[in-house]
């Protein structure tokens, strides 16, 4: 008796799985008649954002000011006409520029921020801007167009959400790193250009005691020994 009920609930659950298995799903991009449209996969739900991907901090992933809609402000585009330096219409031109990003870091960065900044900068950035940035990279070397020094004074006194912005989307010959490299990681590398920067025109009357410029260490425009 016990073994006709054993084996009678293992023929229940045999037919059980088998109705389970073979469920009338559809597989991917098979024709459907249901729907209107004849796609089995259905669109999204206006407004679905995938996990992980709210992006409400707009200065983290945009290094831009909110616009008034909540949006990202303005775009990169280089000016056609350039003002004399130091006159208003040069100051109109950079608040026009740079007036949409924002000026401060989004978090700290930490010595061991800048370390890994300079880890991706090394990987990503040092071929075509090489090590303290004029631009000398060595694809450079071989033909590719050459950007500008990270020295000169335009891009010394940039926003820092500028420096971000033109990692994340690319500018002239440079493309866009916004899909290889990860949000905080082009953060960590904008604060490694700054730390550059300084590093090439720091006030040798504030150096540290015992610092002096015969170091060994190579300034912008200068050849390694």
């Amino acid at each position: 008796m016990m073994h006709r009920a054993a084996v009678s609930a293992l023929l229940l659950l045999v037919g059980c799985q088998q109705k389970m298995a073979d469920q009338p799903s559809y597989k991917p991009l098979t024709p459907c008649v249901f729907f209107a449209d004849g796609r089995s996969e259905r669109p999204a739900v206006a407004g679905t954002v995938a996990r992980g991907h709210l992006q409400t901090d707009v200065a983290l992933f945009s290094g831009r000011r909110t616009g008034k809609s909540g949006e990202p402000r303005g775009a990169i585009a280089p000016a056609v006409i350039q003002p004399q330096t130091g006159t208003s219409g040069a100051a109109k031109q950079k608040n026009d520029q740079y007036g949409d990003f924002v000026d401060a870091f989004p978090f700290a960065m930490s010595e061991a921020v800048l370390r890994h900044g300079r880890d991706r900068f090394t990987i990503y950035c040092v071929v075509c801007h090489d090590p303290i940035g004029t631009g000398q990279g060595k694809i450079v070397e071989r033909g590719y167009t050459a950007p500008p020094s990270y020295h000169v004074e335009r891009l010394r006194t940039v926003p820092a959400g500028y420096l971000f912005a033109v990692i994340s989307e690319g500018y002239g010959s440079m493309p866009s790193y916004g899909e290889q490299i990860p949000v905080r990681d082009r953060w960590a590398i904008a604060g490694y250009v700054r730390a550059l920067q300084a590093s090439q025109h720091f006030p040798e009357a504030s150096w540290p005691p015992g610092k002096s410029a015969g170091s060994g260490v190579p300034r912008a425009g200068e050849k390694s020994p």
